[in-house]
């Protein structure tokens, strides 16, 4: 907001003010104002200043309207918002050259002549929000495509901050009007440097079949006021959005309409950020259930994507192969049954978000074994490309400690020559690295994360696991009372750690689930217990839960809250189950597994929206 009688350099702000008693109203006018928070804000501002004004939410029903009070003897500066930007300027003493070259005035106020000057600072607020919202401030669009939603006043701003300010030479526009779009364009050349031959390039996006082919936007800015699509044109600009907000790579979404708070557009694409996914084995044991009836459920319950489990593969190839389960596929039956396992998800319209999981690799004391682990490698990155998929799952190794090392120079090589192969693949291949809370060396997510940190590479990073983050600090099977010492304390300072210090762009995507409260410790006699076999290994195989259900005990919610609310993640959520009901018989476990997975999706999505709401 800018100050009245006074001359303001628009370029850093500054003014000197020369406040009369009788000009002290300062107002928000437009349509649908009064949800605004501005009030609050700028009268603590005022009164910190020890200025005597008063900044008031005013509805305007007409463009008139707003002329009207900004005319009047008490009027001390404006904002202009939704939708008199445009309609306002011609109406106005004078326009300062952002406001003509935005074409767009959303600022008023008064000249030591007393004259009313319109300004554009929308631009300003718009790149503060789309860099506040990534890494310290980071241009991560820089180049990349960009969206805006309308055609009006406040889409000026927009391009302007998206192409002249943040580099995206390619926007696409979703508006049902095409001369709007049409006159954005030619107000959008005014944007182009004289030192450049760059020229913004404006795409009306005009049919859900264009949004689909269209690679994902970074940056998505909404300019249009909140309102329920009715028409079949606002039915098909929706679903051109919601197409677009549904991509998998994802960026930074903006609506500067503040009325709601909790806008249509904003529900629509957290509803789009997080995607639910399950586990294959998690609907079924490979040689008791068979993987396209699996498909089947996992799509019927709305699943978006699926972790493709080798062992789901392995059964697959035998059976296409006419293999008995003891005798073992060759790699080119593999590979073909990777090929079936793509079209079976194509046709069910799931996403393959991983192949996993790539067991006992980095540390191995036997150097040759770890020759025939590489070896391996080579196959899973065939594997991956016949799947359609660019991640590959890497639980800590569990071996015994008579078999692995724990030195990280030793680990961390290993980890790298890994991730150095797969930047070699086309495309390239990502590795989740994810804590086992029962792994021998790296059992947490601060020690996983501390690979992470030291093997530096971009497609190296993690898969959260609810039940492996809490299953170690939190829970404790083999205790009386199934928690660690200072279970509360502990997850509390592990959690907030979490979110000091973990980059989200490591988090490859994040798995939830619960699991059982033992009611005797899982100790020597113990129904599940196996010599040899760490209680917490039994513990997950045996009596894993999805979220929500009768029997769990872990902070699952908490731990989930960390993650989406804390790190801001957006991507994956998988309910990945291990559990003894995964192999019992019956047409029937699937489709169980596949309902109690969507109610825990359910619950999950609520909690994540009323995180949001808050």
């Amino acid at each position: 907001m800018t100050t009245p009688g006074t001359e303001i350099d628009t370029a850093t702000g500054a003014f000197n003010h020369t406040a009369t008693h009788q000009r002290k109203f300062l107002y928000l006018a437009g349509v649908h104002v009064t949800h605004s928070i501005a009030p609050q804000m700028h009268n603590y501002i005022a009164s910190s200043l020890s200025l005597p004004w008063q900044f008031i939410n005013q509805e305007c029903p007409t463009v008139q309207d707003v002329l009207s009070i900004f005319r009047a003897t008490e009027f001390a500066g404006g904002v202009v918002t939704m939708p008199y930007k445009k309609a306002i300027m011609p109406l106005l003493d004078e326009l300062d050259p952002l406001a003509t070259t935005l074409g767009a005035c959303n600022n008023v106020y008064l000249t030591k002549e007393g004259k009313l000057r319109g300004t554009n600072t929308d631009w300003r607020g718009i790149k503060g929000c789309l860099l506040s919202a990534t890494k310290d401030g980071e241009n991560n669009g820089r180049g990349q495509p960009a969206l805006i939603i309308g055609a009006g006043g406040a889409s000026r701003a927009a391009v302007y901050v998206l192409f002249a300010e943040l580099e995206c030479d390619e926007i696409y526009i979703v508006n049902r009007d095409a001369q709007e779009v049409a006159d954005l364009l030619q107000d959008a050349k005014a944007y182009a440097l004289s030192s450049s031959s760059r020229l913004p390039r404006l795409i009306h996006i005009t049919s859900v079949a264009q949004a689909e082919e269209l690679p994902a936007p970074y940056y998505v800015v909404g300019t249009v006021p909140d309102f329920e699509a009715k028409t079949e044109e606002e039915l098909r600009s929706r679903e051109m959005l919601r197409t677009f907000l549904g991509k998998e790579k994802k960026g930074v979404l903006l609506d500067m309409c503040f009325k709601p708070r909790n806008t249509r557009i904003l529900k629509l694409g957290r509803e789009k950020g997080w995607r639910p996914a399950i586990a294959s084995m998690s609907l079924g044991r490979a040689w008791v259930h068979k993987l396209p009836n699996k498909l089947d459920q996992a799509a019927a319950h709305n699943f978006q994507g699926v972790e493709i489990f080798y062992e789901d593969l392995e059964y697959l190839a035998r059976e296409e192969s006419g293999l008995s389960a003891s005798e073992t596929p060759p790699p080119y039956s593999i590979s073909r049954a990777a090929e079936t396992i793509k079209t079976l998800c194509e046709e069910r319209k799931l996403t393959i978000i991983s192949l996993q999981p790539f067991l006992h690799y980095e540390g191995l004391l036997d150097r040759n074994e770890h020759v025939q682990r590489i070896e391996k490698l080579r196959i899973w990155f065939e594997l991956a490309k016949a799947l359609g998929t660019d991640v590959i799952q890497i639980p800590g190794n569990f071996l015994p400690r008579e078999k692995i090392t724990g030195d990280l120079d030793v680990v961390i090589k290993d980890l790298r020559e890994l991730a150095d192969m797969g930047a070699q693949q086309s495309p390239v291949i990502k590795f989740a690295y994810e804590n086992l809370c029962w792994s021998t060396y790296f059992d947490t997510w601060e020690k996983a994360y501390e690979l992470v940190e030291k093997v530096d590479r971009e497609n190296f990073g993690m898969c959260l696991d609810t039940f492996n983050i809490a299953g170690r600090v939190y829970a404790d099977p083999a205790a009386p009372d199934g928690k660690t010492p200072n279970a509360d304390l502990d997850i509390k300072k592990s959690l907030e750690e979490l979110v000091r210090r973990v980059d989200v762009k490591k988090v490859f995507y994040v798995q939830v689930v619960d699991a059982e409260k033992m009611r005797s410790p899982l100790v020597e006699g113990h129904a599940f217990h196996v010599e040899g076999q760490p209680a917490r290994m039994s513990w997950s195989r045996n009596a894993r839960l999805f979220a929500g259900e009768d029997g769990g005990y872990l902070p699952v919610m908490e731990v989930t809250r960390a993650i989406v609310e804390g790190l801001r993640y957006e991507g994956w959520i998988s309910m990945e189950l291990f559990s003894r009901t995964m192999s019992e018989p019956g047409e029937e476990v699937p489709t169980e597994h596949a309902r109690r997975a969507a109610e825990a999706w359910k619950l999950v999505k609520k909690e994540i929206e009323g995180w949001n709401d808050k």
